[in-house]
């Protein structure tokens, strides 16, 4: 009996409290990764949604505009130069309804600046030439006269001036008119 006691011996190890101190380091980790990862699908969260209010404005900044399809200078007689310019507009393939009530034009002839607004002075004013107009909102199909008179009293031959139209929604329109060398006996001159 005497030699199994001997054969029996306990032996002594500090193992299980170096595991215990590596599992407290291994659950702080782990809390550590989840608050890390509960921040990241936080932020990723917000980022989408600003992502995509942003691509929405974009895309209705590029598909809501309006298109100029022919740009007119009204006399009244053949011996006078043109007093009112007529821009036909229309809307582009895809574009969404614009509210021409809002529209505003800027307009300059190198000496004198002026910003026209609907039913504002000064203004412009608008027909329909295929539509209905309702409410001034243009609609796909429509087309429009945009009519406003000049800063000068008039537009003189070989006159160069820079037009900008300016949507609620949609991209300016940079335009710059120049008139013909000269306007015959047109009452309707056609710019451009």
């Amino acid at each position: 009996m005497s030699a199994r006691l001997h054969a029996v011996r306990l032996r002594r190890s500090d193992a299980a409290e170096v595991g215990v101190g590596t599992l407290i380091i291994f659950i702080a980790m782990v809390l550590v990764a989840a608050v890390a990862a509960a921040v990241i699908i936080g932020t990723s969260g917000s980022l989408e949604q600003r992502a995509q209010q942003t691509g929405k404005e974009a895309t209705a900044e590029v598909s809501s505009n309006v298109k100029v399809v022919g740009i007119y200078g009204l006399r009244n007689d053949t011996s006078t130069d043109i007093y009112t310019v007529r821009m036909e507009l229309s809307l582009s393939a895809g574009s969404k309804d614009v509210d021409l009530n809002t529209m505003i034009i800027r307009y300059s002839d190198g000496n004198n600046v002026r910003v026209y607004g609907f039913n504002a002075t000064p203004g412009f004013t608008l027909s329909w030439v295929r539509g209905v107009g309702t409410n001034n909102v243009m609609k796909q199909g429509d087309l429009v006269d945009l009519d406003f008179t000049t800063v000068s009293t008039t537009l003189a031959p070989r006159t160069t001036v820079q037009v900008t139209l300016l949507p609620e929604i949609g991209a300016p329109i940079d335009i710059v008119l120049k008139t013909p060398p000269t306007y015959g006996t047109d009452t309707n001159v056609l710019i451009q």
